[in-house]
């Protein structure tokens, strides 16, 4: 069959089209691949970019949950607790406690013992504060006038090498040398009846003897938290 220039010259032109169109699909899927391979990150890389983000500066914070028990003997008092969350350069915790005298000034105080290794007894008592070896600090943790419920919840956060509210008359006052070595307890401390003169009832928010006098401070509850 006799095939003519016309003829031949269009089945030319659409061969050559469909050869185009296949070189360019195999291009585009090697391109495409190129790209994936290229831009999918490997799980080392989404484990750095994890490690390095800003609200995540230690991946691996330990947890400790706690109940919080009266000062005098030790038993548990109903429905409190508190939270330690904390890593090598600083801790985070929060307290809720019931059982307190409506109207009065409550401050919560860290009891840090840095070296708890070298505590008398484990977990340390307040007399391991005295020991330098156990180089023990307790600073402030906030205060507040409980209300009608007798229930108070406190939260604070302190990082390594902050001095600040820390009491100086009781231990080597250095603060957290190291958030994930210490042992913590969290104390509960009464300043009596919140007093009306503004500057008395500001010391006896924050300040370890404030208000006392007039009124008798003591410590009335703790949570503690091993290392």
């Amino acid at each position: 069959m006799k095939i003519s220039q016309k003829s031949l010259l269009r089945r030319v032109t659409l061969f050559g089209s469909a050869l185009a169109l296949c070189a360019l699909i195999a291009a585009s899927l090697v391109s495409g691949q190129s790209i994936n391979e290229t831009q999918k990150p490997t799980d080392q890389d989404a484990q750095a970019q994890s490690a390095n983000l800003w609200w995540e500066p230690n991946p691996n914070p330990r947890i400790t949950f706690s109940p919080v028990v009266n000062f005098s003997n030790l038993t548990v008092v109903p429905a409190t607790g508190s939270i330690l969350v904390r890593d090598r350069d600083s801790v985070f915790a929060t307290m809720h406690t019931t059982g307190l005298t409506p109207g009065t000034a409550v401050t919560l105080w860290w009891a840090i013992f840095n070296n708890p290794h070298n505590c008398a007894t484990r977990p340390c008592t307040p007399a391991d504060l005295s020991n330098p070896s156990v180089q023990g600090s307790v600073a402030s943790a906030g205060g507040k006038i409980i209300g009608a419920d007798g229930a108070a919840t406190f939260g604070a956060f302190r990082a390594v090498g902050d001095k600040t509210g820390v009491f100086p008359g009781i231990g080597t006052a250095e603060g957290l040398l190291n958030g994930l070595r210490a042992e913590i307890h969290l104390v509960a401390r009464t300043h009596g009846p919140a007093l009306n003169d503004p500057t008395l009832l500001s010391q006896q928010l924050s300040q370890f003897n404030g208000g006392c006098p007039p009124n008798t401070c003591a410590n009335l509850q703790a949570s503690i938290h091993r290392p």
